[in-house]
């Protein structure tokens, strides 16, 4: 029988990614008990079951409030920050808003991407692929972050006094400027050093 493999993760609000003892019991009963669940670095979680079962389990987390996402080399959900001065002032819906603009897109290796509602930068966006930092009423980008291996860094200022409007346009840009450029199985920060951070200002048209 074949198995399939999915990505779980709560709704991004305020307190963060955060899984509730409700939603930890919905999904144990909804995947049931031949599934296996892994708890990733990503907020969230795969399932593995049985491919015949699991459309119908996608659904129903869906139908509880959950976020169901393709696992592999796509973009991964956006990890963030706990909104602690609250989701108006720091950009909840924003959040949200890039998430569902990006999360799945298909790219060279799996892509991790970061939020933060203040300069505070709690959801540590300076150490992911691209990292955002709500200041004030704009937005700066930044790109190439990591944090494995000896050639970990941190990542480099892309553009800064982003309108929320254009926010997720861009980043998308960034993604697909990586889905077209980057090498099979090229990690973007790779990408940001081979192609270089005025290259990829120049083709989405942020030279000054």
């Amino acid at each position: 029988m074949n198995r399939v493999t999915f990505a779980v993760s709560p709704e991004i609000r305020v307190g963060g990614t955060v899984f509730t003892p409700k939603d930890m019991i919905a999904i144990g009963q909804i995947v049931g008990d031949d599934a296996q669940i892994e708890l990733t670095t990503f907020q969230q979680l795969i399932v593995e079951m049985n491919e015949e079962k699991s459309e119908e389990a996608k659904k129903a987390l869906r139908d509880k409030g959950l976020c169901v996402y393709e696992t592999g080399s796509v973009v991964k959900n956006l990890s963030v920050c706990t909104f602690c001065k609250g989701a108006e002032e720091e950009g909840l819906l924003a959040a949200r808003n890039l998430n569902d603009s990006i999360v799945g897109m298909t790219v060279p290796f799996t892509m991790r991407v970061g939020y933060t509602g203040c300069p505070n930068a709690c959801g540590e966006p300076l150490v992911k692929d691209i990292g955002i930092v709500k200041r004030k009423e704009t937005f700066e980008i930044y790109l190439g972050g990591q944090t494995k291996t000896l050639e970990a860094k941190t990542a480099e200022l892309l553009i800064d006094q982003v309108k929320e409007e254009d926010l997720s346009p861009i980043v998308k840009s960034v993604v697909i400027l990586y889905q077209e450029k980057g090498k099979k199985r090229e990690k973007f920060f790779k990408f940001v050093e081979r192609y270089g951070i005025e290259n990829i200002r120049k083709d989405l048209g942020l030279s000054s």
